[in-house]
């Protein structure tokens, strides 16, 4: 039998490094790390307290978060990635879309993440470097939104499409706050309120 010479025989391909990424594995460490965040801020968030959280072991966690920076701006991340996909065909639609997530956002951990988040960011200028971008994409993605109904010539000219983001996320964070310890909504609860909301936006921007 004729053997390859080295110069003939196909290169091997390089074996990955690590285990592959399991979406549902990573899922159930953020949402850990959102409760281990809302409990107790910045403050009482580590790698340490989130692997106790999760039930795994902190070689684990550290496989795929050095810092609890990392995994606090990734925990973030996480939970706005679904607002880049609205896109109902209709500016009602997708401003009732936007305003049920962010609202459900809100209210997650009864309240803990965004309650924490907005006091830590403003002590803490290295988290603000980290996760203001994060935060911002959402004001951005809100006034895309507003910007496609204008192309589709459901907004009046002239409207401000930041100054009416503003208002949609203002409105969702305000409920969020008056709601007492212990309250929450159902999902349907959720969504009607911010149908009204849209519904009481689109009156005064509409075409």
């Amino acid at each position: 039998m004729q053997r390859s010479s080295p110069d003939s025989a196909p290169a091997a391909e390089p074996r990955p490094r690590g285990r592959p990424r399991n979406p549902d594995f990573e899922a159930r460490i953020l949402a850990a790390a959102a409760q281990v965040y809302g409990a107790g801020g910045w403050a009482g968030f580590s790698l340490d307290a989130v692997a106790r959280a999760a039930g795994i072991g902190k070689s684990t966690l550290y496989a795929r978060w050095t810092s609890g920076e990392d995994l606090l701006c990734a925990m973030i991340e996480q939970r706005w990635q679904a607002l880049a996909a609205i896109d109902t065909g209709s500016l009602h639609g997708d401003l009732t879309a936007f305003g049920a997530l962010v609202l459900a956002r809100y209210l997650e951990t009864g309240g803990g993440v965004a309650r924490h988040l907005r006091r830590d960011l403003a002590g803490h200028p290295e988290l603000a470097a980290r996760i203001g971008p994060v935060l911002g994409a959402v004001t951005a993605q809100a006034i895309a939104i507003l910007r496609r109904g204008r192309a589709r010539g459901q907004l009046r000219d002239g409207v401000s499409a930041a100054l009416a983001s503003d208002m949609l996320l203002s409105a969702m964070e305000s409920h969020a706050g008056r709601l007492g310890p212990g309250e929450t909504m159902s999902e349907a609860a959720i969504t009607a309120y911010a149908a009204r909301v849209a519904d009481l936006l689109i009156g005064g921007i509409g075409a």
